[in-house]
């Protein structure tokens, strides 16, 4: 499995776990080899509509996370403990690597840089011009083509604005 598909699981993952609703569904779950749980009887236990309940179960379903039972018109879930423990172990050696450019970067003081994410590359001859989306605001620095190539700069990257009096220097 190559690094951009690891990246997208970890985030979609994170995304998925991100909803406390969610979170709460796969606390009161039961394991898949003890006994399942209705929708109703987890819309009572956390306090929201069947409705709610109902949604949030086919996003965990769709991620593979719950299983279910139907029997008559009532449908069981319970949790698919293989996949929790395999989400548990893609996060855990996932989100160490996620972080170590912010890492590596944070070695300059934060008052004088701002890490984005690439969103343009032009490059020219001589000058390559690098805009950094910061907090929804693209910053813009230009700088030697060589260094461009050095960095490996590309769409995408996590990179750092440096600001220097009135240079902003860009570092990968």
């Amino acid at each position: 499995m190559d690094a951009q598909i690891k990246e997208d699981l970890a985030s979609s993952s994170l995304r998925i776990l991100a909803d406390p609703v969610r979170l709460r569904l796969l606390r009161e779950l039961p394991q898949e080899d003890a006994a399942e749980i209705s929708v109703g009887e987890l819309a009572r236990r956390l306090g929201v509509s069947d409705t709610v309940v109902s949604q949030h179960l086919r996003v965990l379903s769709a991620a593979g996370l719950v299983g279910h039972r139907r029997s008559g018109r009532s449908t069981y879930y319970y949790v698919r403990t293989a996949a929790l423990v395999a989400l548990r172990q893609a996060l855990a050696s996932e989100l160490p690597r996620m972080f170590e450019v912010e890492a590596r970067l944070s070695r300059l003081s934060a008052r004088n840089q701002l890490i984005g994410k690439v969103v343009e590359v032009r490059r020219g001859e001589v000058s390559t011009e690098i805009g950094i989306d910061i907090g929804g605001q693209t910053v813009t620095a230009i700088i030697t083509t060589a260094s461009a190539d050095r960095l490996g700069l590309k769409v995408g990257d996590v990179a750092a604005a440096v600001f220097k009096a009135h240079d902003v220097i860009v570092q990968k």
